[in-house]
C-alpha cells in the first residue's frame, strides 16, 4: 500500500509542489523569525561584552525590577564623582575611571542628520584599561573642548578624515568640532547599527549636564583579585542606592532586559508566520479535497483489490506527511534567507538592530518544521477521511466529481460557529477577559466565515462575475458558470485569501480610526498654534531653545513640555510629561473634571479621565510610578482631566517631574503665535537642525505617522499570506484543468480559440480572487470596528473605515487574479484538441 502512496506521489509531484511550496513559505516565516531573534540575541550579548572589555566592575545608581530602560526615561540617575576617589583609594583596585553616556545626532556637510538609527555620545576613558572597545583607531583621542572622535561608519558614509570640522546636534543645537579621531567598536565599524561620538570627559559632563558626577564607574581590578571579591568590596563603601556589579553580570543583565523587551518583536513575527501556515493550510486541505475528487477511480480499484479503509486513510495522511516533510524542510533553509530579510524589512521602516553573523538554533527550527509537518497532516485530515467512503464500486464510474450541494446543516453550522465567536470576541474586548478568549472569538470568526463560505459562494461568483459577462465569446459566461457549479471549491480556494485581508483591512481599519481620535484630541483641546519638536525624541530640545523662540517678534508664548517614559501602576512604557502648572492651560483645554491645576505645584499628579476610568481611580487615590533608577515614587492624584490634547496621560509639575526622572530636555515646546510668525519662528531654529516646526495639522499627522508605519509593516508581513494564497488559487487552476481536460477539448473542438480559453481561466480567477477580497473585507471590516470601538471607547468610540483603502484592496486582488492565472491558462491553451476529447 505504501508503495502504491510512493507512486501516487511521484505520479502527482508537478500538482503537489505548490501544495508543498505553500507549506515551506509559512515553516520558512517560522524559522526565520527563530533563527533572526537567536542572531539578534547573540549580537547583543557581544555588544555587551565589547562595550565591557578590560572592566572587572560596574557602579551605578540601581534600578527597580522591572524599570523601564533607555534614553529619556530616566534610568541613569547619575552618581557624584566623589564616589570614583573613594573607589580608587581601595588597595585591590588598579583603575577606576567615570563615564558619562547620553545621546546626539552627527550631521552631515549638508546639514541633514547622518542616516544612523541613533547616536551614543560617550566619554573617552583616560586610562588605557578602558579603551579596549575602540579599536582600529585614526588619528587620537579627544583631548579638547572642540574636539570629538567619531566611528568608522559614520566617517565612511559622511566623507570625513581626521581633522575635518563636523557639526553635532545636542539638544536639537548644532555645535562644531574638530575631528581628532576615528574608531572601530570591537569588531564593527560602528555600535550596534548606530554612529559614535565620544568626548573627552570635561566637555562630555559641561554638554550633557553632568558636572561633577558619571553616569557610571567602570572598575578595574587589581593583579590576583577576582572581579566577584572587587566587587564586594566596592560595594561596602558605596551610599544606598548605588550597585557594584561584576561586569559579565551586568552585561547579561543588559543583554537580557533589551532581549526580553524584543521578545515581544518574536512574538509578533510569530503571530503573521502563525497566519501564513493558516492560509498554507486552506491550500492544503483543497489541493487533497480535489485530488481525492479525481483520484475516486483509483481509490476504488485500491479497494476492490482489497485494501481497506484503513488503509486508505493511511496513505493518504503518509502522502501528507511526504509532502509536510519535504516541505518542512525546505522551510527551514528558506528560514536562514528570511531572517535576513526581516532585519531588512525592520531596518526599512526605521528599527534598524544589530544584527551580525547567524546563529541557528536547532531546538526552535525544529519546532517550526514540526509545526509546518503537523498543519499539514491536520489540513489533509478531513480529505483523507473522505477518501475512506470511495466504494468498490465507484471502479465502475466517472471519476470527475461532481458539483456538491451547500446543505441547511452547513448553514445552520456556520452561523453557531460565527456567533460564537462574535460572543468570544466581544467579551474579550469589552467584558474584560482574557487576550486568549479574545484570540479564539477571532479564529472562530474566521472558522465560521469559512463554513458559511459556500453558502455564499454561489450568489457572490454571479454578482462578481457579472462585469466578466461582456468578455467576447461567452469567457466570462462559462467563467461564472464554471465558479458557481462547485461552490465548495470556490470558497476553499478564496479562503485562504481571505484571511489575510481581513487581518489587513482589520489593521487598517483600527489605524485609521485610531488617528481620528489623535486628531480630534489636539484639534479639539488644543489651543497651540505651533509645535516645536525634536526630531529623535530620545534627544529632546536643548532647555534654552524655549526662551529663543519666545524672544521672535509676534510670538505670544511659549511652554516646554517633557515626556519620560515610566512604569506606571505596574504597566511599562507610558508616557508621564512634566508641564508648567502656571501656564499650561493657555495652551490647552484640559477639561478638569476634579481637582485642579494647582496640585501639580504640590507634587501631585493629574491623570486623564480615560486612564482614570481604566483603573478605576479618583481624585485622592495614590498611583505608583517608576522612573527607572530614580526609584518610584507613590505619587497622590490631584485631579482628572478630559481632554489629552497634545499631552499624555499623566501630568507632573515641572520641578517634581525633573526631581523624579533627572530630564532636563524638553520634548516639545508649544508656541502660540500667529501664522505670520512662521518666518521668524524658522529663522530662530536655524542654529537648531535637530528641531522641527510644526503647526497643529502637521503635529496631528506626525502623531499618528507610527500607527501608520505600523499598518504598512503589517501590510508588508501579510504579503507572505497573500502570495501563499495565491499559490492555492494556482493550485486549484491547475487541478480544474487536468479535470476538465475532456470538456475544454470540447470547447476547442467548437470553435474556441486558444486566446479565449486562456481568457476563461483568467476570468475564473479573477472571481474566485474576488470573492476571497469581498469576504476578506467585510470579516475585516467587523473585525476592526470591534477593535476600533473597544480601543477608542474610553476617549470617543470611534470607527473609520478606509474606502479607497479597501478598493484599492480588491482591484489588488483582482490583479493577483489574472496573475494567478497565467500558468494554467497556457497550459489549457495548450491542450491537444484530439488528445483532450478523447481524455477520461
Amino acid at each position: 500500500m505504501f508503495r502504491a502512496m510512493f507512486r501516487s506521489v511521484l505520479a502527482h509531484r508537478v500538482r503537489l509542489v505548490l501544495t508543498a511550496l505553500a507549506v515551506a513559505l509559512g515553516v520558512g516565516f517560522m524559522s526565520g523569525s527563530f533563527v533572526f531573534t537567536a542572531t539578534l540575541t547573540h549580537s547583543l550579548s557581544s555588544l555587551f561584552t565589547q562595550a565591557s572589555a578590560g572592566t572587572d566592575v560596574e557602579v551605578q545608581h540601581s534600578s527597580p525590577p522591572g524599570a523601564v530602560q533607555g534614553a529619556g526615561s530616566g534610568a541613569n540617575q547619575p552618581i557624584p564623582a566623589a564616589i570614583a576617589a573613594r573607589i580608587r583609594a581601595l588597595p585591590d583596585v588598579r583603575a577606576a575611571d567615570g563615564v558619562i553616556f547620553d545621546r546626539a545626532v552627527l550631521l552631515a556637510r549638508s546639514g541633514k542628520p547622518l542616516p544612523t538609527q541613533f547616536v551614543l555620545a560617550a566619554s573617552w576613558p583616560a586610562d588605557g584599561t578602558f579603551q579596549a572597545p575602540y579599536t582600529r583607531r585614526l588619528g587620537r583621542p579627544p583631548a579638547g573642548a572642540g574636539q570629538v572622535m567619531i566611528d568608522r561608519g559614520s566617517a565612511r558614509t559622511g566623507h570625513f578624515a581626521v581633522g575635518d570640522r563636523i557639526a553635532i546636534a545636542i539638544g536639537g543645537q548644532a555645535r562644531a568640532f574638530t575631528i581628532s579621531g576615528i574608531t572601530g567598536y570591537g569588531s564593527a565599524d560602528s555600535v550596534a547599527g548606530g554612529s559614535l561620538a565620544v568626548f573627552e570627559l570635561r566637555t562630555a559632563q559641561q554638554l550633557f549636564g553632568r558636572a561633577g558626577r558619571y553616569d557610571r564607574i567602570d572598575v578595574k581590578a587589581a593583579a590576583g583579585v577576582s572581579p566577584q571579591a572587587l566587587r564586594d568590596q566596592v560595594a561596602r563603601i558605596l551610599p544606598a542606592g548605588v550597585d557594584a556589579t561584576t561586569a559579565a553580570d551586568a552585561s547579561a543583565k543588559e543583554a537580557n532586559q533589551l532581549n526580553s523587551q524584543l521578545g515581544i518583536l518574536t512574538n509578533f513575527f510569530l503571530v503573521f508566520a502563525g497566519v501564513a501556515l493558516f492560509v498554507g493550510g486552506f491550500v492544503i486541505w483543497n489541493t487533497f479535497s480535489i485530488m481525492i475528487g479525481q483520484r475516486t477511480r483509483e481509490l476504488a480499484l485500491l479497494r476492490a483489490l482489497g485494501a481497506g479503509r484503513g488503509q486508505v486513510f493511511r496513505s493518504v495522511l503518509a502522502e501528507a506527511a511526504v509532502v509536510g516533510a519535504v516541505a518542512a524542510v525546505a522551510g527551514a533553509g528558506l528560514g536562514i534567507a528570511m531572517s535576513k530579510g526581516l532585519a531588512a524589512l525592520l531596518s526599512r521602516f526605521g528599527l534598524s538592530l544589530p544584527v551580525t553573523g547567524l546563529v541557528i538554533p536547532p531546538a526552535q527550527i525544529a519546532i517550526a518544521c514540526g509545526t509546518g509537518l503537523a498543519m499539514t497532516m491536520a489540513a489533509a485530515l478531513v480529505p483523507a477521511l473522505r477518501a475512506t467512503k470511495v466504494a468498490p464500486v465507484h471502479a465502475l464510474r466517472e471519476a470527475t466529481p461532481g458539483p456538491n450541494a451547500v446543505t441547511a446543516r452547513r448553514l445552520v453550522t456556520g452561523l453557531g460557529v460565527t456567533g460564537a465567536g462574535i460572543a468570544l470576541l466581544l467579551a474579550g474586548l469589552f467584558a474584560g477577559a482574557s487576550a486568549g478568549i479574545t484570540a479564539a472569538g477571532a479564529g472562530l470568526c474566521f472558522l465560521g466565515v469559512t463554513v458559511l463560505g459556500p453558502v455564499v459562494a454561489r450568489p457572490l461568483a454571479y454578482v462578481v462575475g457579472l462585469p466578466l459577462t461582456r468578455l467576447p465569446a461567452r469567457t466570462g459566461v462559462l467563467a461564472r458558470g464554471n465558479t458557481m457549479r462547485n461552490p465548495k471549491r470556490t470558497s476553499a480556494t478564496a479562503a485562504a485569501l481571505m484571511v489575510g485581508l481581513a487581518v489587513i483591512v482589520a489593521a487598517a481599519v483600527l489605524v485609521g480610526s485610531s488617528r481620528v481620535v489623535i486628531t480630534r484630541q489636539i484639534t479639539t483641546a488644543s489651543k497651540t498654534s505651533f509645535y516645536v519638536q525634536a526630531t529623535n525624541t530620545d534627544i529632546g530640545l536643548d532647555p534654552g531653545l524655549a526662551g529663543v523662540l519666545a524672544a521672535q517678534p509676534g510670538v505670544g508664548s511659549v511652554t516646554a513640555v517633557r515626556t519620560t517614559d515610566a512604569t506606571v501602576a505596574a504597566t511599562a512604557h507610558r508616557n508621564v510629561d512634566g508641564v508648567d502648572p502656571s501656564v499650561i492651560s493657555s495652551f490647552t483645554d484640559l477639561g478638569l473634571r476634579s481637582g485642579t491645576l494647582t496640585a501639580l505645584d504640590s507634587g501631585r499628579l493629574l491623570v486623564s479621565k480615560a486612564a482614570a476610568d481604566a483603573h478605576h481611580w479618583r481624585t485622592g487615590d495614590q498611583v505608583e510610578i517608576e522612573f527607572g533608577s530614580y526609584a518610584a515614587r507613590t505619587l497622590t492624584i490631584g485631579g482628572v482631566f478630559a481632554n489629552v490634547g497634545p499631552l499624555s496621560d499623566y501630568l507632573l509639575g515641572n520641578a517634581t517631574f525633573a526631581a523624579d526622572t533627572g530630564r532636563h530636555t524638553d520634548t516639545v515646546d508649544l508656541v502660540k503665535a500667529p501664522t505670520s510668525a512662521r518666518a521668524a519662528l524658522q529663522r530662530a531654529l536655524a542654529g537648531y537642525p535637530g528641531a522641527q516646526l510644526l503647526d497643529q495639522a502637521a503635529y496631528s499627522k506626525k502623531q499618528g505617522a507610527m500607527l501608520a508605519s505600523l499598518l504598512n509593516l503589517i501590510t508588508a508581513l501579510l504579503v507572505l499570506a497573500i502570495v501563499i494564497a495565491l499559490l492555492g488559487i494556482v493550485n486549484t487552476l491547475a487541478l480544474s484543468v487536468v479535470e476538465r481536460t475532456r470538456e475544454l477539448g470540447l470547447l476547442r473542438a467548437i470553435g474556441m480559440r486558444r486566446g479565449q480559453l486562456a481568457q476563461m481561466i483568467a476570468a475564473e480567477s479573477v472571481i474566485i480572487a474576488v470573492i476571497g477580497a469581498v469576504l476578506g473585507v467585510a470579516l475585516g471590516l467587523g473585525l476592526g470596528a470591534a477593535l476600533a470601538d473597544a480601543f477608542t471607547r474610553a476617549q470617543q468610540a470611534t470607527v473609520v473605515v478606509p474606502g479607497t483603502q479597501i478598493a484599492l484592496y480588491i482591484g489588488a486582488a483582482a490583479v493577483a487574479g489574472v496573475l494567478a492565472a497565467i500558468a494554467p491558462a497556457r497550459r489549457a491553451a495548450r491542450l491537444n484538441v484530439l488528445d483532450a476529447i478523447a481524455a477520461e
